[in-house]
């Protein structure tokens, strides 16, 4: 069961299945009959993800409501919990009526290797080994994410 009060002990889900219904009607998405369990996937995914700021109350099941957000510039409010997320997890939701949306990341194992002159590596790429992005998704959640990759600040001096 969907339990969207941010306030219930048993709240699991930002976006409804009114929610998931009025947004796959506007875009022509033909829904199944059992949504819930898409929300809840779509959930799972949303958990994962690196959020910024600080959750509201230590206690609370889901990553929202947050404290300590900025959105464009403006401090977002502790209690509320942003449109934003809620599309993205109706988006997810849409993405795993195909799939799962947390499928288990393995390396490609090699396929050959040779030494001759440079080194050549061939990998058996296959595309169910690899973690899928949902580059729209994260679009949209914008500054409420932090990137999970890393950078390297470095001076390049020539002698």
């Amino acid at each position: 069961m969907i339990t969207t009060d941010h306030n219930s002990n048993s709240f699991n889900s930002y976006a409804s299945v009114d929610d998931l219904e009025n947004f796959a009607d506007a875009r022509g998405i033909q829904l199944p009959e059992n949504k819930e369990p898409l929300l809840i996937k779509a959930m799972d995914y949303l958990n994962g993800l690196n959020w910024a700021g600080q959750k509201a109350k230590f206690d609370q099941p889901l990553p929202f409501p947050r404290k300590d957000m900025v959105i464009d510039g403006y401090f977002l409010p502790s209690g509320i919990i942003p449109v934003q997320v809620v599309t993205a997890q109706c988006m997810l939701a849409v993405e795993a009526i195909s799939g799962d949306l947390l499928p288990s990341v393995r390396e490609a194992p090699v396929k050959s290797e040779s030494l001759a002159g440079a080194l050549a590596v061939s990998y058996a790429v296959d595309e169910s080994g690899f973690k899928p992005q949902y580059t729209a998704v994260m679009s949209i959640l914008g500054d409420l994410v932090v990137s999970s990759g890393f950078s390297i600040n470095c001076i390049a001096e020539r002698s």
